[in-house]
């Protein structure tokens, strides 16, 4: 039954981190051919979003921010490792526990701590 249960979670995790990357990959081809119609500039300030999967480790409400146990972030070369993400929204942080799976989107800006954009719990 546990193989049944990790199987089953790790499918799930597949299907929904894939669902994200292609969500991520239109978004980007979306603004791509908007910029390219006459009088649809896209912002210099736009922020690409990345895709986070992991575990959370701890839960800031008073400062906005989440420490979570993530796997590597390969379109910033970064390792599986365990930090703090500013959160853009307090709702974000509702109900979350040390312990819940998620699965994340967040930006990030030279100097400036990651900040988590969009959560879910698995």
């Amino acid at each position: 039954m546990t193989f049944i249960k990790t199987t089953a979670t790790r499918l799930i995790t597949l299907t929904l981190s894939s669902l994200l990357a292609i969500s991520v990959q239109a978004a980007e081809t979306m603004s791509h051919d908007m910029g390219q119609m006459q009088g649809m500039t896209m912002s210099a300030t736009q922020q690409k979003t990345y895709p986070l999967n992991g575990r959370v480790v701890a839960v800031d409400n008073a400062n906005l921010q989440v420490t979570l146990e993530h796997d590597a972030v390969t379109e910033l070369q970064w390792p599986a490792m365990t930090m703090p993400f500013k959160v853009a929204d307090a709702k974000l942080l509702e109900g979350l526990q040390p312990g819940q799976s998620i699965m994340a989107m967040f930006t990030t800006n030279e100097g400036e701590a990651p900040t988590i954009v969009s959560l879910h719990t698995m």
